[in-house]
């Protein structure tokens, strides 16, 4: 809940206060700002069992992974009492705690993120928290929320933007634009007409999402293509949960009232977690979301023909796979930073390796 004001925060004693970390900030702004309905704070002990165990919060409404608030053990939490969240030592908001509980660390992992190793950057992160976690309603002082005019919860207020919202497929990226995700946007676009690009944001985003809004920028203005179509944004932690994440995303864009949601063939991955297109088969299961699901293979390119297709689509006359080639964003990424230009056109548009080549300082490592 976002709340312009409560009296007496200031006369709350320190030790009932509790600090965040960058992703619980993030998950407070989506808990408040309505992204993750119908979660409306913490998970408590619970709601944890039911989404690790059945991937639901109670038996009418599905969720996939559990929004937990670690805090320090010293603390005593007492559920009479509300709490500060301290956020970059600023009091941002409260909680009113519901429940304290522990953590079967590995069983959560194995569940949420298909794997207990730490090697995967979301389970080291957990493994690193101390295993004391509080359950309950937030809220968020509203001078706090991000004034950010990109940010989807500020533009879903005008209703322009809700129209057009309504009406759009939305294609989340954390990358810039390649040609295979250009290949993947017109094909939206001649089927649903409206698309919306969604940057998701946080402190592991492989480019700095201010270069990629002005990317696609770019493109709105030097191809028709792109046009008509809106840029957004959210922020998100970077869990890595694949299948999980991916519903959680489409979740998220439900709830801004978006009509269709695209996943592609390794959504919210990492590295080899997950099998190719394991994403897309979480909504086979989990039905009940209010929002069309688009499924898409994986875009080749065909360096024969010069032409690019979905993969076991017979996009081209070449009958040797040899000349098809993945189009992958992380390597795409390499090739620029070690200015690898002549290499990385192939994948490009000219207009953004343009604009990459005048900004390859800016990428982030």
């Amino acid at each position: 809940m976002i709340i312009k004001s409560l009296k007496n925060i200031d006369n709350i004693d320190k030790k009932f206060q509790i600090d965040l970390k960058v992703n619980d900030y993030i998950n407070l702004i989506n808990l408040s700002a309505g992204l993750y309905r119908p979660l409306r704070g913490f998970c408590n002990s619970t709601e944890v069992r039911n989404i690790v165990n059945f991937k639901r919060i109670n038996k009418k409404e599905n969720w996939t992974i559990p929004i937990i608030l670690s805090f320090k053990s010293k603390i005593k939490i007492n559920f009479k009492k509300f709490y500060k969240l301290r956020y970059n030592n600023k009091v941002i908001g409260l909680i009113k705690p519901n429940d304290v509980f522990n953590l079967d660390k590995n069983k959560f992992c194995k569940k949420v993120f298909s794997t207990s190793s730490k090697k995967h950057p979301y389970v080291k992160f957990l493994y690193n928290l101390n295993n004391s976690f509080v359950g309950g309603k937030v809220y968020l002082l509203k001078k706090f929320l991000p004034k950010d005019k990109y940010l989807a919860f500020n533009q879903h207020r005008n209703k322009g933007n809700n129209i057009f919202f309504k009406k759009s497929t939305v294609f989340s990226t954390r990358n810039i634009c390649h040609l295979g995700h250009q290949f993947i946007h017109e094909y939206i676009i001649k089927k649903n007409k409206k698309l919306t690009i969604a940057i998701i944001e946080n402190d592991k985003n492989k480019f700095d999402p201010r270069m990629i809004i002005e990317s696609y920028n770019i493109l709105k203005k030097k191809l028709s293509l792109y046009k008509s179509i809106k840029i957004t944004k959210i922020t998100l932690p970077s869990f890595y949960a694949g299948p999980n994440e991916a519903y959680l995303q489409a979740t998220c864009f439900k709830n801004l009232g978006f009509k269709a949601f695209i996943v592609g063939r390794d959504h919210a991955g990492f590295k080899n977690f997950f099998k190719k297109y394991e994403s897309q088969n979480v909504f086979d299961k989990l039905k009940d979301l209010k929002i069309k699901i688009f499924k898409t293979k994986e875009p080749f390119l065909c360096l024969k023909y010069k032409k690019i297709g979905f993969e076991l689509s017979n996009f081209c006359n070449c009958k040797n796979s040899k000349y098809h080639l993945s189009i992958n964003g992380k390597n795409i990424k390499k090739m620029l930073l070690k200015k690898k230009f002549k290499t990385s056109e192939k994948f490009l548009n000219a207009h953004i390796l343009k604009y990459l080549k005048k900004n390859v300082k800016k990428i982030t490592n």
